[in-house]
């Protein structure tokens, strides 16, 4: 009977402590200061790549990002499943480009009308370039008729061109229109959000002080793009984007155009065409074979490969090696 007496005891003393070893366990979330925090998380959902990484930067530990659109995947020709529109319904903020960007958007945005669902347009922060005016310099006769299939594609796109946030000032912007709708859904943690975005804005600000310093030299202000991705680069920094493809990744050119372009490169002396990762690059590959131009890359960002992922890159650290790249073919 003792015996049987300390067993149950024995058992009894094993159930206690693994019910407290379960209950130490389950912690709250933590704050960046290491200050307990029993508030929900706010539920992010991104349009692609640029827009979860301004949002990571800014909300930290307090948001849950979700992207939309696949790494490795071209975002002018996605189209989300049904089960992807389904769950952007349980967002609290949802972060996309606009301009046309995502053809997908306007419909997505129907579905959401009316849900307590905070929406952010990207383009709406930033001052826009119309489609033309960022490339296609006086040597360059995009009037032909030959270019017709390019404006076509190009009109899909709208008025204006929509690739804004590879602008480094661009992104600011965008940044503060972000750090703005957190403090306002979460105004608790206000002074988190300030402090990561002030960050995040210095760094920005470094990169394109960079830019501007290191590109002031440049003997040659042309580069030719396997598509139009580049305009609010280049007119930020000075450059003349002479684009393959129209603003559409999948456009082709005619082959009076690459003709064209051909004679463009060996009159201006330009050695170098930038591919870009995600684009159609069979055209741009037939451009550099005919005027023989040397091949680099140049990142628009719209997504990072499985290389860059484990890597460990973002926005910032891509953005610096288009630096180096630019420096590459355009000062001696």
């Amino acid at each position: 009977m003792k015996n049987r007496w300390i067993k149950l005891h024995i058992l009894m003393m094993i159930l206690f402590l693994s019910v407290v070893g379960c209950t130490n366990q389950e912690k709250p979330l933590e704050t960046v200061d290491g200050e307990k925090d029993s508030q929900k998380v706010i539920q992010v959902f991104a349009s692609f790549y640029p827009y979860y990484d301004f949002a990571k930067e800014i909300g930290g530990d307090y948001v849950k990002i979700t992207t939309i659109v696949p790494a490795g995947t071209e975002p002018h020709s996605f189209d989300p499943s049904p089960k992807t529109i389904a769950d952007l319904e349980r967002a609290d903020i949802f972060i996309y480009n606009g301009l046309d960007m995502e053809p997908w958007v306007e419909k997505v945005l129907v579905l959401l009308k009316g849900k307590d669902i905070k929406v952010i347009d990207a383009s709406k922060s930033v001052e826009l370039l119309t489609l033309g005016e960022e490339h296609h310099g006086e040597d360059y006769d995009h009037e032909d008729d030959d270019h017709d299939h390019d404006h076509e594609e190009d009109h899909k796109h709208g008025l204006y061109d929509p690739h804004i946030w590879v602008d480094p000032v661009n992104a600011i912007q965008i940044s503060e229109a972000i750090k703005e709708a957190f403090v306002d859904m979460d105004p608790d943690h206000q002074p988190i959000y300030e402090e990561n975005y002030s960050r995040f804005k210095e760094e920005l600000e470094k990169l394109n002080d960079q830019f501007i310093e290191e590109l002031k030299d440049a003997t040659n202000r042309k580069i030719i793009v396997s598509h139009s991705a580049f305009g609010y680069l280049a007119k930020r920094y000075n450059i003349e984007e002479i684009a393959v493809a129209g603003i559409s990744p999948n456009a082709e050119p005619s082959p009076k155009r690459l003709a064209e372009l051909t004679k463009l490169a060996k009159e201006h002396d330009i050695k170098y065409i930038f591919f870009e990762a995600l684009a159609n690059v069979k055209t741009a590959e037939v451009l550099a074979n005919e005027a023989g131009l040397q091949v680099l890359t140049l990142y628009n960002i719209e997504g990072l490969t499985e290389e860059q992922k484990n890597n460990g890159d973002g926005y910032i650290s891509i953005m610096y090696q288009n630096l180096e790249t630019l420096k590459k073919a355009l000062v001696d």
